[in-house]
């Protein structure tokens, strides 16, 4: 038996709980790039690279009204509107410096991110749609998806922002519901989102008639018991969104949770029991499965900005924060830790048109090949891969995919397809890690414990070892 299979097989009777993989390499791995790229240099790669040039573009607003507990997303708190106008007036001008970038590709979708963009008020949305209808007028005729973040108290004070997206575009709506109990609402640090809020948000919605309601629970909160998930997950099959994800609770040690010791959250094998409790309850409702995290009503649901990067459609992201995904280099124009002396500065190089890639990861054809691998063995035809010499690099991969198929989390078909098997969706965080580069493994080691060290500084007491892909990962490919 090969040293892979027995630490997959380790790992799933262990029960280990690997963070979600929804990019690799990580932001952990990126480091700074020393002006080697310009952005201009990096998309003209990338467009060597795609036989099919495409693009998802992604726009990040950093604003929140609350920071949660479990959140390592870059926000900020801020409810300043002169804030809100310098900022939108920088993220415009961003778009419009990135003109032939868009221009030279196919727009697949757009994702308005955060954060809480849904602060936002509908005066910055037109703003923003207009610039889009400036550089690419038939945007609406190419983009297969308009989605936004919001929390449930956003859609409830502010109905007719929501009414006007709709009516510029916006087919989703992603909004944070995490629980349906109370008590696991308060503990998590979302106070202002209980149970009544997030019926009316949901109630306001549906009388809107936006085409797809997104909405997400998370598994291991403190206190959670089996019973309460339970009742999340029936509560949330009633009110019938098109769009579900459920989460395993990850506090990563860059969150407020970690960095005070605070919270105690469940890192458990008894999660994966709630994993096939919501499997089972969303399949007999009706919903199909599109990933690991996420169930779809078909023909409605899903979410296909995530579903298009994981096939290897490239991302820009635009504003503070936000991470490009190409075939060439991932990268951010700005720092990782967010602050507003840090948006401040984002306004300013926006609006002088100096923003320039400060910290990233350059991909050879190797790590291109495990990205897709990571992401996409969902269904992955690997012939696509081999434009990237697949076959030449095929011993160090097919280990892997040939474990994965003896321990039945993958299934291949004779064309040279793969797809994950029911197990594989339960698993595949885990088998995903095993595509890790040896690199990036290390960088991400470095990386957190360098946060470890600086909570350890911060408390006396820290509750567990943060999981890096290092905790899991025993056995390279």
């Amino acid at each position: 038996m090969s040293a892979i299979r027995e630490d997959l097989e380790r790992h799933i009777e262990q029960g280990v709980i690997p963070p979600f993989n929804y990019a690799y390499p990580s932001r952990s791995a990126y480091r700074p790039l020393n002006g080697a790229w310009n952005i201009q240099e990096i998309w003209a790669e990338d467009l060597k690279r795609h036989p099919v040039p495409e693009l998802n573009l992604y726009l990040h607003v950093p604003f929140c009204r609350y920071k949660c507990g479990f959140c390592n997303l870059y926000t900020v708190i801020s409810e300043d509107m002169d804030v809100y106008d310098a900022y939108m007036d920088a993220l415009c001008t961003q778009i419009r410096d990135h003109t032939e970038i868009i221009q030279r590709r196919r727009l697949r979708t757009i994702y308005i991110g955060g954060g809480t963009p849904s602060l936002l008020s509908l005066r910055h949305f037109t703003q923003l749609f207009e610039t889009l209808d400036d550089i690419y007028p038939n945007w609406r005729s190419t983009v297969e998806e308009v989605a936004i973040e919001a929390t449930p108290d956003s859609i409830v004070k502010e109905p007719d922002t929501l009414e006007g997206l709709i009516s510029m575009g916006l087919t989703r709506a992603n909004i944070g519901i995490q629980s349906l109990v109370p008590a696991e609402i308060r503990e998590a640090g979302r106070g202002q989102a209980n149970e009544r809020v997030i019926r009316r948000a949901i109630d306001t919605i549906r009388d809107r008639q936006l085409p797809n309601l997104s909405t997400d629970l998370i598994m291991g909160f403190a206190g959670q018991t089996k019973e309460s998930w339970r009742h999340s997950v029936d509560e949330l099959v009633a009110l019938a969104p098109e769009t579900i994800s459920t989460y395993f609770l990850t506090v990563r040690p860059d969150a407020w949770f970690s960095k005070t010791g605070a919270y105690q959250y469940m890192m458990s094998p008894d999660l994966y029991e709630r994993y096939d409790y919501a499997n089972a309850a969303f399949r007999e409702a009706g919903y199909t499965q599109e990933s690991n995290v996420r169930y779809k009503k078909l023909g409605r649901g899903g979410y296909q900005q995530k579903v298009l990067t994981f096939h290897g459609v490239p991302l820009l992201g635009l504003g503070a924060g936000a991470r490009s995904y190409t075939s060439s280099v991932d990268y951010m124009v700005g720092s990782v830790k967010p602050s507003l002396t840090e948006v401040a500065d984002y306004i300013d190089k926006a609006k002088n048109h100096e923003l320039t890639p400060v910290t990233g990861f350059v991909l050879d054809d190797e790590e291109i090949i495990r990205k897709r691998l990571v992401l996409d063995t969902f269904d992955l035809d690997l012939n696509e891969l081999n434009r990237f010499g697949y076959r030449e690099k095929a011993h160090l991969f097919e280990p892997v995919i040939t474990a994965a198929e003896e321990v039945g989390l993958l299934r291949r078909l004779p064309t040279d397809r793969v797809q994950l098997t029911p197990e594989g969706f339960k698993y595949r965080d885990i088998l995903s890690w095993m595509f890790f580069s040896d690199n990036v493994i290390n960088l991400d080691r470095e990386y957190y414990a360098g946060l470890h060290r600086n909570n350890k500084r911060a408390q006396k007491h820290m509750g567990s070892e943060p999981l890096s892909i290092s905790g899991l990962k025993t056995s390279t490919a």
